[in-house]
């Protein structure tokens, strides 16, 4: 029996155990479910925290953006839209940033939110008692060094005007700054200046958010029910599910069910759900800000030849693996620089495989046939089968390549010590601006402890895309290092996910968000309460 038979097998068994499950339940005299206007999702793994401050995971991010609100929110798209602020001006010189806030929001408990909040959820944030790893989003404010460091009780350049005015004024011009008030950890918290509120607020969240945490079953779930006086308007729905599955297959039989109403399909089961007469009408499809890569490390051999990392992305046939490991659910890559961002250049033309072409410039190099590197990889990234392809082809290019395992902390510890040769990586935009793909992995201050790529041209280039306010400059700015990026390969870039998610029929209202905390479900329902 083979794996597709043996997976149908599976499913087929539990059908029927279901179905079983089903007809018992119809014997017994059951209470109407209470959680019956509840929307199932998943999550496959647990939140570190239910603290914003600590969010530092996708998962923790998108489950404290349920209970909390941003001075500012991301739309469906890149595009920011007012949140707890209602309006914003930001002067001239592209430094201090006027925020008036809405007078109508309360927090769970009833009490207003006001101006005071935000000065204490950005000072709460930068405490060092906190231990926040996102100190970063807040690190542009004037003063904000000072205060982390303890030489101040108080950051200069956040000032209360009023209880519904307050404004923010940074060291130096940072364009992308109004996106970092978009982000988990820069939530708003109710004032409170109990030393043991910050542990409170791990399990025992109190946001103005749309859903009213409820319960945390470790392991199995959690609960929130919705806001009825939630100021841009109630949820449609009662409340909330989010069901922690980790297992894949488990998830696809469960939705199959009806257990769950929203699934990301699963690439090991591509090929079933797109192609299912069923499934295929309630399928999203959503090109993801994110990027694939296989970075090479500058100050070692064989990386420190440019010829040799040009040749690694020539040596690798990218589309077909994109088509026949991957299913398609990913776009060649063009740069570092994703679709949807400005900067991204559509008319770039796309490095081609080219076997003969790397081979020569191994040759050209002085390597012909032991080209020898360590490749290392995450073992939980769940990718065997990638990494298999790409080394396969570049072995076929005249490289050897060993695979190296090993978990990420490990990996990282490595990558800082300027111990890996080349490493298998991705990474995710944190906020909508193409500056999150070229100052995090390749201003020589970040770069220095992933790969040691260094270029002044590149570091000031980055700084002007950072300071200008002008989106025609930055985006131009931003073409030219992605640009050089592909010339000098510090990185192989390998692809663009995306991301394909089921629903059931009879959901309704659903949309992809290109952020993944955009997305708060208020808008979502079930096709009958059409008629309610």
């Amino acid at each position: 029996m083979n794996s597709v038979e043996r997976n149908i097998v599976y499913r087929f068994g539990l059908a029927l155990v279901l179905v079983i499950l089903l007809l018992l339940s119809l014997w017994c005299c059951c209470p109407e479910d209470p959680y019956e206007n509840y929307l199932n999702l998943i999550i496959n793994t647990e939140p570190k925290s239910l603290d914003p401050a600590l969010s530092t995971d996708i998962t923790t991010g998108i489950i404290t953006a349920l209970m909390y609100d941003n001075l500012i929110q991301f739309g469906v798209g890149s595009e920011i839209l007012p949140g707890l602020a209602e309006s914003w001006t930001i002067s001239e010189d592209g430094r201090v940033y006027t925020f008036k806030l809405r007078s109508d929001v309360k927090f769970w408990d009833e009490s207003p939110f006001s101006a005071t909040d935000v000065c204490y959820s950005f000072e709460r944030l930068l405490q060092s008692e906190t231990r926040s790893p996102q100190t970063w989003l807040l690190s542009p404010i004037k003063g904000a060094k000072p205060y982390m460091q303890g030489k101040t009780d108080i950051i200069e350049g956040i000032r209360q005007i009023s209880d519904t005015k307050i404004q923010i004024i940074l060291e130096t011009p940072f364009a992308p700054f109004l996106g970092f008030l978009g982000a988990p950890a820069t939530a708003i918290v109710k004032k409170n200046e109990s030393i043991s509120y910050s542990q409170t607020l791990k399990d025992k969240p109190m946001g103005t958010g749309p859903w009213i945490f409820e319960e945390w079953q470790a392991d199995r779930y959690l609960r929130f029910k919705k806001n009825k006086d939630y100021f841009k308007g109630q949820a449609k729905l009662d409340g909330l599910i989010l069901n922690n599955i980790p297992e894949i297959l488990t998830s696809a039989i469960e939705f199959e069910a009806g257990n769950l109403d929203v699934m990301m399909v699963p690439n090991s089961e591509f090929k079933y759900w797109t192609h299912s007469s069923v499934w295929k009408p309630y399928i999203h499809t959503l090109e993801e800000l994110g990027l694939y890569y296989l970075a090479m490390n500058l100050e070692r051999a064989p990386f420190d030849d440019q010829r040799v990392r040009q040749a690694v992305t020539l040596a690798i046939d990218r589309k077909k693996i994109i088509k026949r490991i991957m299913h398609n659910s990913a776009s060649l890559a063009q740069g570092a620089i994703p679709p949807g961002l400005a900067g991204y250049d559509s008319n770039r033309v796309s490095i081609k495989y080219d076997q003969e072409a790397a081979r020569e410039l191994l040759i050209d190099a002085g390597y012909e046939g032991d080209c020898e590197f360590d490749l290392w990889v995450d073992p939980g990234a769940a990718i065997s089968q990638t990494i298999e392809a790409i080394q396969h082809y570049l072995s076929e290019a005249g490289f050897v390549v060993h695979i190296v395992r090993n978990d990420w902390n490990m990996m990282r510890d490595a990558m800082r010590k300027g111990e890996t040769d080349a490493y298998w990586g991705n990474w995710w935009a944190d906020y909508a601006d193409a500056e999150n793909f070229l100052a995090p992995l390749f201003h020589s201050e970040n770069a220095a402890t992933r790969n040691r790529y260094s270029n002044p041209e590149v570091d000031s280039l980055i700084e002007q895309i950072q300071r200008s306010m002008i989106v025609e400059k930055r985006t131009s700015l931003a073409q030219k290092v992605d640009s050089i990026l592909i010339v000098e390969a510090p990185y192989a870039f390998m692809w663009y996910p995306t991301s394909y998610t089921v629903v059931q029929p009879n959901l309704k209202g659903y949309v992809p968000h290109l952020m993944p905390n955009a997305n708060r479900y208020t808008e979502v329902y079930f096709e009958e309460q059409e008629t309610k």
